[in-house]
């Protein structure tokens, strides 16, 4: 016994009727319908699912189920089809595929677009590009244009061979003026454009310039590739850097360059050693200028302390003198005959004996104020 599945897309859903292929060869039961509108009892599968439907023993009702569920397969599938992927890193415009016209009204970023079945997209780079005249290929995986070093002249007439890495990127609001201007290829337009202005930016500076003013250089070139992006290009795309990173000449001149840096590199050292003698120099003189200071403040400062110092000590013997004219003042005040006061060599004879009761073991100066004699023991003789 062989079995075969139907299908027919009914309002009340696909069913899946599995029968023998001798039971559906059977002839077709009438199934009729009271006035309530209930299916009557029969034998036949398909009671309940329509009343005017074909019985599937008949070619032509066979024929009608294939033809819909194939029309059914078809547009889900043109549906399914409408929705097409873009690459995150893509702008996209949308083409007829039959027809080949453009659609300019609607721009794309990444993602999965409904643009219809017939259409397909034009891609256009939406992350940074890289233009590079370098030697060799570049190192990694980025969306690069690789070109030869360029040969350019400078304004002293040197040829020289540079190697340069630009980076840009595509304007997306400016998408459909650029396919409508330069279709798919605009970095070649691009190129041209700033392979010419670099010539005319290198050549006006000398060959050494480029390498002894590096700053001032790249400003230029820089300032060069948002001209070009915005006059040349009208502003479609966005100059993002611009590096130097080679300059290369004749090997003759590589070695009088080098000469010519190492001379320099002299001149440059023989002037500091003459600045740093001149500095010594200055050094030394400001050195002997404040040795200067100091002696003439240490030999004011040792006039000033002697001329205190002995200024004390005159002080204090004029203060001593006066202390021993008060003391001899007094004595002669205070030792008295009555009225009458001691002469002054009574006043010596009281002073040599009040010494000798004081200390009688000591020497003794003694005599008038105008001569005086030394009275000493005789074992200090």
């Amino acid at each position: 016994r062989q079995h075969f599945v139907l299908s027919h897309p009914l309002p009340v859903g696909a069913l899946e009727v599995t029968v023998s292929l001798a039971d559906a060869m059977r002839p077709a039961e009438v199934v009729t319908t009271d006035e309530s509108g209930d299916d009557e009892e029969s034998g036949y599968p398909f009671a309940g699912l329509g009343r005017n439907l074909p019985a599937p023993d008949n070619p032509q009702g066979m024929i009608m189920y294939g033809f819909c569920g194939a029309i059914v397969i078809v547009v889900l599938s043109l549906f399914l089809s409408s929705f097409q992927g873009l690459h995150a890193t893509k702008f996209a415009l949308t083409r007829n595929a039959a027809t080949g016209v453009v659609n300019f009204g609607s721009t794309y970023h990444g993602g999965r677009n409904f643009i219809g079945f017939w259409n397909n997209y034009l891609e256009f780079p939406a992350d940074l590009q890289s233009i590079e005249w370098l030697d060799g290929t570049p190192p990694y995986n980025k969306p690069t244009r690789d070109l030869s070093p360029m040969q350019v002249r400078t304004s002293d007439g040197l040829m020289v061979k540079l190697g340069l890495v630009t980076q840009y990127q595509i304007n997306k609001e400016h998408l459909s003026d650029i396919y409508r201007t330069f279709k798919l290829d605009i970095e070649g337009y691009f190129i041209s454009n700033l392979r010419s202005q670099i010539q005319e930016t290198i050549a006006q500076f000398r060959a050494t310039e480029l390498y002894e003013n590096r700053i001032m250089v790249a400003d230029s070139l820089m300032k060069m590739c948002q001209d070009v992006c915005k006059a040349d290009l009208k502003g479609y795309l966005t100059c993002w850097r611009i590096d130097l990173l080679e300059v290369g000449l004749d090997q003759k001149i590589e070695d009088a360059n080098i000469r010519e840096q190492v001379e320099k590199q002299k001149q440059k050292t023989e002037m500091m050693i003459q600045q740093a003698s001149l500095i010594r120099a200055e050094s030394e003189v400001i050195e002997a200028d404040y040795a200067r200071l100091i002696t003439v403040v240490d030999g004011n400062a040792t006039a000033q302390a002697y001329s205190l110092t002995q200024e004390a000590v005159a002080n204090a013997l004029n203060a001593e003198q006066l202390a021993r004219a008060e003391a001899l003042a007094i004595i002669q005040s205070k030792v008295t005959s009555g009225t009458l006061k001691m002469t002054t060599a009574q006043q010596l004879q009281y002073l040599e004996k009040l010494t000798l009761i004081e200390n009688p073991g000591g020497g003794m100066v003694y005599g008038d104020f105008n001569s005086a004699s030394v009275f000493m023991p005789k074992s200090e003789l």
